[in-house]
């Protein structure tokens, strides 16, 4: 049985003018029915969103973790619809990432001082004038990295000084870098793309392309480190020498896959875009910092 309709004249979501005639707004495909919005409405609404989603996300990531590059060549050959999009998918795992880092980040944090002796606690700056008196005492000078630090500390307003006193004020200054962090991983994916672009440049291959690619690889990587700080936090085993060893082996092959270059000639170009990424990301990498404390209140 066909459903009565109830019309617009103009399109209720882009005002476009309409003829009596038409089902759904040719402008923007919204139907052309007046309903009321119903509970009915709202959940089916969100069951199909997450749900299209979800199955999205499972099947992109069995495809990401044992097809290397198939998902990059997937979707640049058109098969957009099928997978979770490039951009969706890195902004999704790495925030699963940082925000399951974030949780477990008060057992597991680098830096999350717990100084004690015969089960006393002991402040940091007594620990500090302790290695001072005994690395004068080997003969070693201290003069130099103090007046280094005190430097420093005088660039920054005496923001070192403060941040280090405690660790309450350490952990704080980490949760306060790691909440900036995304930003700067995510300005790098551009310039990693650059490197890809130039060094393994063919024609048929538009920046876009490259940009997809290394997406899917930054993926890869942050479910390696979500791996990773599971098995740190829940078995304390640290296996992040062998998660970097296992993203070098996936970049390799994913390479190879999707640029169809040889085996020797793919391994110096990654060489080379290791290589010179390093150099350039610990150059972001420390105005990243000098910003970040600049910018944190203390």
């Amino acid at each position: 049985m066909t459903r009565q309709r109830r019309k617009r004249i103009i399109c209720a979501n882009c005002n476009q003018q309409l003829k009596d005639e038409m089902n759904y707004c040719f402008n923007c495909g919204q139907e052309n029915h007046i309903k009321r919005v119903s509970l009915k409405m709202i959940l089916s609404d969100f069951t199909a969103t997450y749900f299209s989603f979800e199955s999205k996300l499972f099947v992109s990531l069995k495809y990401l973790l044992t097809r290397p590059s198939f998902l990059s060549s997937e979707y640049l050959n058109g098969k957009m619809e099928s997978y979770l999009k490039p951009i969706r998918m890195y902004i999704f795992i790495s925030f699963a990432f940082f925000l399951f880092n974030g949780l477990v980040g008060e057992k597991a944090a680098i830096g999350d001082l717990n100084l004690q002796k015969d089960g006393e606690p002991i402040a940091v700056e007594a620990v500090q004038e302790e290695l001072q008196k005994e690395l004068q005492e080997e003969g070693v000078s201290t003069t130099g990295n103090e007046a280094l630090f005190a430097s420093a500390d005088e660039v920054f307003n005496g923001k070192f000084k403060k941040i280090l006193a405690n660790d309450r004020e350490l952990n704080a200054f980490k949760a306060f870098v790691m909440s900036k962090l995304p930003w700067l991983l995510f300005f790098l994916i551009p310039v990693l793309g650059s490197w890809f672009f130039l060094f393994f440049y063919r024609k048929k291959y538009f920046y876009v392309d490259h940009l997809v690619f290394v997406l899917h690889l930054q993926s890869f990587l942050f479910v390696l480190l979500i791996v990773s700080t599971l098995l740190n936090v829940i078995f304390s085993i640290d296996v992040t020498a062998l998660m970097f060893l296992c993203f070098l082996i996936y970049g390799y092959i994913a390479s190879k896959r999707f640029y169809n270059r040889g085996k020797i000639s793919t391994f110096i170009r990654l060489v080379l875009i290791g290589s010179v990424h390093l150099v350039v990301s610990t150059l972001f990498g420390l105005v990243f910092l000098y910003l970040t404390i600049n910018s944190y209140n203390i």
